[in-house]
């Protein structure tokens, strides 16, 4: 882990923003949804900025996200939301540029005897599972699947389950922007759109006002109920990403609170079942290059994880020192970088607490090398 530097000076991060991020893409994080944005312009006499991004996000003014990009060093702009000027491009507040100081917190010590230092057990996701997937998983479909039949058998009407799409009407933006349920017990009574409960979206305040009309609209159709309920994905880092939603809308009977609990332990336990079935542990021992008491950098030569690591955010794994018992750590995916030769260089920060006796057999062991090195010199 670096320690960041900011850059408070106007002239300063007018400089960096003009000369080093103009037309460049940059990665946006909201709430652990990503996506690309690109830099388009800078407003004059203002810490404000127009962006294009690749996906409309449903942001209320005020909002804060990341925008961050690896050039010679890591950059970060601290940005809030002000306003969306087109479909495609929207305005933003620069509150904070933050630039990688060059000296580490922690200095890094390379492994000079093969086989000394390596990692093994790595346990990875099989496919990567994020907010703005294209195209449905294998095992996300069949799961969908599985349990929309299973809530049908209990509500007797055919529900959808499907990943958030772009251009979904307002209300599914919201469940998935919000992470909140959209429940109207009785969709003929313009009340049962201003719920006040925590948790669940108050229609009239969030969506659309007009509830009398929607009620009226409902009366017509002879819709009794409606529910969409958020389907969360929680990641490696234990950020929740809104993958999916469950959504019903009933003719036959109203929906009670009953079934709306039954639901959503349906959802719990097909999180659950995908995220077993996601992992995979690659046993392959691979060599660790340096390391550092707050991470270390691999060499990876096995295929399917060349292809899968750069896209995740952390592995399980365990480091394991030439005679010794192994150290199990959770570990963040820093960087990843692909060799000519076809291998992954992949960067590791440490995350997780350890135990005092751990921290100081790993501290002991971090010196080994580091005298290591000292003799090789």
């Amino acid at each position: 882990m670096r320690p960041m530097d900011q850059i408070t000076g106007k002239d300063q991060k007018h400089h960096v923003i003009l000369h080093y991020l103009m037309n460049q893409e940059m990665k946006a994080n909201w709430n652990g949804q990503i996506q690309t944005m690109t830099v388009r312009q800078e407003l004059p006499g203002s810490d404000e900025i127009l962006v294009d991004w690749s996906e409309a996000w449903v942001l209320a003014e005020g909002t804060t996200f990341i925008l961050s990009k690896l050039l010679a060093r890591y950059l970060e702009l601290h940005c809030t939301f002000i306003k969306q000027i087109s479909p495609t491009k929207i305005q933003l507040h620069v509150d904070k540029v933050l630039i990688a100081k060059k000296e580490r917190l922690n200095p890094r010590f390379s492994i000079t005897e093969e086989g000394l230092v390596n990692v093994t057990n790595i346990v990875s996701s099989k496919t990567i599972i994020e907010a703005n997937m294209f195209n449905i998983p294998t095992l996300v479909r069949v799961n969908f699947e599985d349990y929309r039949k299973r809530m049908m058998a209990r509500s007797g009407e055919a529900g959808t389950m499907d990943i958030f799409k772009s251009g979904m009407e307002r209300k599914f933006d919201v469940v998935k922007s919000t992470q909140k349920i959209l429940f109207i017990k009785d969709a003929s009574n313009a009340d049962s759109y201003r719920s006040t409960e925590e948790g669940f979206i108050n229609y009239e305040d969030e969506i659309d006002e007009h509830v009398d009309k929607l009620a009226m609209a409902a009366r017509d159709k002879k819709i009794k109920s409606e529910l969409i309920v958020p389907i969360l994905y929680k990641n490696e880092l234990e950020e929740i990403i809104p993958i999916g939603y469950y959504w019903l809308q009933t003719k036959d009977n109203i929906i009670t609170n009953d079934d709306l609990t039954f639901y959503q332990t349906q959802i719990a336990e097909m999180i659950e079942r995908i995220k077993d079935a996601n992992l995979m542990t690659t046993v392959e021992k691979f060599p660790v290059l340096d390391l550092s008491v707050t991470g270390l950098r691999l060499r990876v030569g096995n295929s399917s994880l060349v292809e899968t690591l750069p896209k995740q955010k952390g592995i399980l794994l365990e480091l394991v020192f030439k005679l010794q018992t192994p150290f199990r750590f959770f570990g963040k995916i820093a960087w990843a970088k692909k060799e000519e030769s076809g291998d992954l260089l992949v960067g590791v920060e440490f995350s997780g607490k350890r135990t005092y006796a751990e921290k100081v057999r790993f501290e002991e062991n971090i010196e080994i090398i580091k005298n290591n090195g000292k003799s090789a010199a």
